[in-house]
This record gives C-alpha cells, structure tokens and sequence, in this order.
C-alpha cells in the first residue's frame, strides 16, 4: 500500500477544485441566511443559555455551552435547508430542552460513583453489583 501525500512530508493534501470554487465556501444565498443567523443570535443567546441551563441537571452545568452550541448548529443547518422560523423563539426553546434530553436519553456520559472502601455498607453494595453483573 503507498502511503499518502501527507503521510510522506507531513502536509495535509488540498483540494483539486479545478477552477471552481470549493463547495463548503460561502454562497451568494448564505449571506442572508448568516445575518438572520447573527440577528437571531444576538437576540436569543441569553435565553437558549438559560433554556439548556434550567434543561440540565445541577451537577451538569459545565455543558450548558455545548447544548447551546449544537441548538446554534442545528438551528444553522435549518435554515441552510431553506426552512422558515415562524416563531424563533419557541423553536430556539424547544431545540434547547431537546438536545439537553437527548444528551441523557443517549446516555453519552456515564457516571461513576465513587466509593469508599472503609465503609462496610458501601463495600457490600459494590460486591452487590458485582455479583448482579457477573
């Protein structure tokens, strides 16, 4: 097997467009779509952040960012596909409350519990469970 251009000096191969322009490069028709974008971002930011805090569990506020990013995302990709806003707020809502209860429906983070093995009833709980699974 030949190894690739990149794998040999190191550099990342670039696209052969062939004179035209590469397709993740923004469109005639994005512009509109990037300004409503950046409206509705300035005016709905705080609330989609107070959405997905409310949306998440206390221990879990450190994701509030991330569900407000991928809300931002999905709402980008929405209108990308030439699909209208009736009531950007409402759909800002409902796409916070969803992703913060798809990150748990997906169970994409496990937690650990930690245990203390002084402890005789924790110690007994745990050889419970390992009993269960085994």
């Amino acid at each position: 097997m030949r190894p690739q251009p990149h794998e040999r000096d190191g550099r990342q191969p670039q696209p052969q467009t062939g004179g035209r322009p590469h397709p993740h490069t923004t469109r005639h028709e994005d512009t509109a779509t990037r300004q409503l974008l950046d409206s509705l971002y300035r005016q709905y930011a705080p609330m989609v952040t107070r959405t997905a805090a409310r949306a998440l569990r206390p221990e879990d506020r450190g994701l509030v960012d991330d569900i407000a990013q991928d809300v931002w995302l999905d709402t980008w990709q929405h209108l990308l596909r030439g699909n209208p806003l009736h009531s950007p707020a409402g759909f800002l809502t409902m796409r916070a409350r969803r992703r913060a209860v798809d990150h748990y429906r997906l169970a994409r983070v496990r937690r650990e519990q930690s245990t203390d093995f002084t402890d005789a009833l924790a110690l007994h709980r745990v050889a419970q469970l390992i009993g269960a699974a085994a």
